[in-house]
């Protein structure tokens, strides 16, 4: 069995709900591709346009920012404890990835609810809708992203893409033509 690059999942996760969850608006925030907004479980601005949307009181946010912050920190170490006491471990096992997916979608979803009525939103309806909102704004973040990469590799003078080759450069089987004189 191989061990899932965590990363690597999460991302693989992030991606996936943004394929299964439904298409937001076009961010403002593709102008650069921070590093902080792609690793976050909950990206302060991602969740300010959220408590924006869901006419959260403002007089709440600092509690609720200030409380997804810390959770933000913990999920990797609740998700790694979890899985370590299931048989087999969903993160060591590359047959148990839908298992895995579920147990950070878990994860998610009680730290978030927990921060949510420590801030007194207590609706768990409003609470499941404002989470997946944040992961949808962060799935099409990261898509962004992925297709800004994309367009300056492309662009990017001497970068060969996939199937495509050099002038003068050999395919596959055949020598390279050395030009007359050298």
């Amino acid at each position: 069995m191989n061990k899932i690059d965590i990363k690597a999942f999460v991302a693989t996760f992030i991606v996936g709900l943004g394929v299964c969850l439904s298409p937001l608006a076009a961010l403002e925030h593709t102008q650069d591709c921070a590093k902080e907004l792609l690793t976050s479980y909950f990206p302060e601005p991602f969740v300010v346009e959220t408590l924006t949307q869901y006419n959260v009181s403002r007089d709440r946010w600092d509690g609720i920012m200030q409380g997804l912050a810390e959770k933000d920190k913990e999920i990797i170490r609740i998700v790694e404890e979890k899985a370590s006491r299931m048989s087999p471990n969903p993160l060591k096992d590359n047959q148990q990835r839908q298992l895995a997916v579920k147990l950070f979608r878990e994860t998610l979803t009680d730290a978030f609810d927990e921060v949510m009525k420590k801030n007194g939103i207590t609706d768990e309806t409003q609470t499941q809708a404002m989470l997946n909102d944040i992961q949808q704004r962060k799935a099409k973040y990261f898509t962004q992203c992925m297709e800004k990469q994309r367009a300056n590799m492309q662009g990017q003078p001497g970068q060969m893409q996939p199937g495509q080759m050099h002038q003068g450069q050999a395919h596959p089987g055949q020598h390279p033509q050395i030009p007359a004189g050298q």
